[in-house]
């Protein structure tokens, strides 16, 4: 039959656009919010007007016609997903740390509002809290980051071909929808209702895939920043006998991959999507360096004009790429320069200004005071070379005391 006849050549057309080797490149000619979608997105959607425009133009009730662009829709989405797989799938065969936290529901939640509601500072806590439980309290390993910003690439682009298929299919769903109302009686409301649902269920498909797509980009970005600052906490040297003339290695390597990420994403999605990916990295940096002081070894004065200038590297980075100011790591550089008040000092601040940190975030300041400056030089004992030293004095636990009081924290309870 003529529809027979129509549906095969489609179907044929779909193999032509979808297997060629360049199928999923982009396509400079064909553009959504002023980027290139995949060529082969490019070449199906007007398959699916003509075919589409043939099927309204038939029968009055062939409902089942409409099957051949579901089917077509269908495919191109399973090809999209084996993209996807591929992509975020190491050479080893292991899928990459960002798909596996995408998957957990509390973080598809929090997500889900950011896209809503935009950015709240009650939502970027839970978000940091979240990637903590989700973290552990251990370095990620290279091999569990994708560092080949080719790949970033491809997940981008494919981000935002879905994103243009998805209005492409809506219209045309939307002209077919626009034939079945032209019919009265209960076969044309069937005929209406069951279209809507293979709509929604088709386009629902690309929309997932869509969204999980922007969001391993935006958890990957972020762990890349935990990945870097944790080394430079773990293993920089903020004991020195003068002051550093450049920030840690690992601030740098940090720097220089945002930067590239940055520049491959800018490429393929609009500055809202790109705001998407990026946003909140310096109020994640900043919880980074201020709650991580667990883990250095020892401070001095020399080491924390070290972190200051970590910070400052930070920031100058994030001023210089297209992303929007937020001024997260305005909080670490404040942390840091508590130093210089001394145990009095940062007391006094607490007390005039109202606790901006955590009991243990604050302790672990005065800790680095006691081991690191002259305030060590009153203590029974000479001057303190260590923070157990620091720890054990008289006066070390009154000054933790006193803060403890200042930032209303109920006392740790003691372990017997």
């Amino acid at each position: 039959t003529f529809l027979t006849h129509a549906e095969s050549q489609a179907a044929r057309q779909f193999e032509l656009v979808t297997s060629a080797s360049d199928a999923f490149e982009t396509d400079p000619n064909t553009r959504f919010g002023g980027r290139p979608v995949f060529r082969s997105a490019a070449a199906l959607v007007p398959l699916l007007n003509r075919f589409g425009s043939l099927l309204n133009s038939l029968g009055k009730f062939r409902g089942a016609n409409w099957g051949i662009l579901l089917e077509l829709a269908s495919r191109y989405y399973d090809m999209c997903l084996t993209l996807f797989r591929d992509t975020v799938r190491s050479p080893e065969g292991q899928t990459y740390l960002s798909v596996r936290w995408a998957e957990s529901l509390d973080m598809m939640q929090l997500f889900d509002r950011r896209m809503r509601l935009g950015v709240r500072d009650a939502d970027a806590q839970r978000e940091i809290k979240q990637e903590e439980a989700l973290k552990t309290d251990r370095s990620l390993n290279p091999y569990e980051l994708i560092f080949d910003v080719k790949r970033l690439a491809v997940i981008a682009q494919l981000h935002h071909t879905l994103e243009w298929l998805i209005v492409q299919l809506d219209k045309v769903a939307s002209d077919r929808a626009n034939v079945l109302r032209q019919h009265e009686g209960a076969m044309g409301a069937a005929l209406l209702k069951r279209h809507e649902a293979d709509r929604v269920r088709v386009v629902g498909r690309f929309q997932s895939l869509a969204v999980q797509c922007v969001m391993v980009l935006r958890i990957e970005v972020r762990v890349h920043c935990m990945h870097y600052l944790d080394l430079a906490v773990r293993e920089g040297d903020y004991c020195l006998d003068r002051d550093a003339v450049e920030p840690e290695p690992y601030i740098h390597a940090l720097n220089a991959d945002i930067s590239a990420i940055e520049e491959k994403l800018a490429s393929c999605l609009p500055p809202s999507k790109l705001t998407l990916v990026f946003a909140g990295i310096s109020v994640l940096m900043a919880h980074i360096l201020t709650t991580n002081t667990r883990h250095i070894r020892e401070f001095n004065r020399a080491g924390n004009a070290k972190m200051l200038r970590n910070i400052l590297a930070l920031q100058q980075n994030l001023s210089n790429i297209a992303l929007p100011e937020e001024g997260g790591l305005d909080a670490a550089r404040k942390f840091y320069e508590l130093y210089d008040l001394g145990v009095d000092g940062i007391l006094r601040h607490i007390s005039e200004h109202g606790a901006e940190f955590s009991f243990d975030v604050y302790r672990r300041m005065v800790g680095f005071v006691y081991s690191g400056s002259g305030q060590g030089a009153a203590l029974s004992e000479g001057r303190a070379n260590s923070l157990m030293e620091a720890s054990q004095s008289d006066q070390y636990e009154a000054h933790i005391r006193q803060l403890q009081k200042l930032v209303e924290k109920p006392p740790i309870p003691s372990r017997s």
